[in-house]
């Protein structure tokens, strides 16, 4: 049955939640308790990164997704310090990129819809071609994202490398994921969904199906993570949510990113590799674990790429 999306974002609606000023959201869950909590899960001493490389071949087709991938350009090379002592060189580059071209998160001035961004913000008066003056990324980089991650693996939860195109993942999977898994998903913690999707590029080097149909969190699971009082959700596809010709295509497109980001104010990490994770975790049998993930703080911005890091 389809959600009633307008019933559920007054449900699901955070605005004043934090105060009339508020521009971090769902990450005012993270509290010292959800630190301590991601603190404790640090038991073994594995690092492990959940970052795409920000490459000049990575996952994007402009066409498609409007963002090429980054241009590295070398400002620099060779260059002396000191004519009279020429034997010290150095080099400089900058790049060039989209901050949504690989592994990033979402600020909550992404999206919005019926002209109002998350809390309230009216877009007309925050929308600049220079950046947004309220709900920018920078607000979610001050002190950052750390705390307890909770890995729902819902393709080895059916067994399969990677879930099907048309799969859309429901609350009831969710839940059974947590049982299968021994996690419960508590306040302040970061859910961080593996559909398999993202193997498309890493392990089969085809970016040309990255954008397009893929499975992901139908509009329903931003209940579930507001009934969980999550702090942010990650996934390894392109969207967190399921991309179908449904979600295009219905009154208000790409639902799960308006309730999330618009009503709740939670912030979606997407394009996250989880393949060494999920191994792991499947090996040592621990689904938890903690994720630090600090957005770069570009005032004004939509969104930061991030290279995240699990420590267990």
């Amino acid at each position: 049955m389809a959600i009633d999306f307008d019933k559920a974002a007054e449900r699901l609606r955070n605005w004043g939640r934090w105060g009339e000023d508020d521009q971090r959201g769902t990450i005012n869950h993270v509290g010292p308790e959800a630190l301590k909590r991601a603190a404790a899960e640090v038991v073994s001493g594995k690092l492990i990164s959940l970052g795409l490389e920000f490459s000049q071949d990575g996952p994007q087709i402009p066409e498609i997704t409007k963002r090429p991938n980054p241009q590295l350009l070398a400002s620099d090379l060779d260059q002396i310090f000191n004519p009279a002592n020429p034997r010290s060189r150095f080099n400089d580059d900058v790049i060039v990129m989209p901050l949504q071209s690989a592994t990033q998160w979402d600020a909550l001035s992404h999206v919005h819809y019926d002209g109002e961004m998350y809390n309230g913000c009216k877009a007309s008066e925050c929308l600049t071609a220079r950046g947004t003056k309220k709900n920018g990324v920078h607000h979610l980089g001050s002190p950052g994202i750390m705390s307890r991650g909770v890995l729902l693996d819902i393709a080895r939860l059916h067994g399969v490398d990677e879930l099907p195109a048309d799969h859309k993942i429901s609350p009831d999977e969710l839940n059974r994921a947590c049982e299968k898994f021994g996690v419960t998903v508590e306040a302040g913690d970061i859910v961080v969904v593996r559909t398999g999707h993202l193997r498309t590029f890493t392990v089969r080097k085809d970016k040309t199906k990255v954008a397009g149909f893929q499975a992901g969190l139908g509009a329903e699971c931003a209940e579930w993570l507001y009934d969980k009082s999550a702090a942010a959700v990650a996934a390894d596809n392109i969207a967190v949510e399921f991309l179908g010709m449904e979600s295009l295509t219905q009154e208000v497109v790409l639902p799960f990113h308006m309730l999330a980001i618009r009503d709740m104010g939670m912030p979606l990490g997407e394009l996250f590799d989880l393949e060494a994770l999920s191994q792991d975790c499947a090996a040592d049998g621990r689904y938890s674990f903690l994720l630090s993930a600090p957005p770069l703080k570009v005032t004004g911005a939509f969104g930061s790429p991030i290279n995240p890091i699990v420590l267990k």
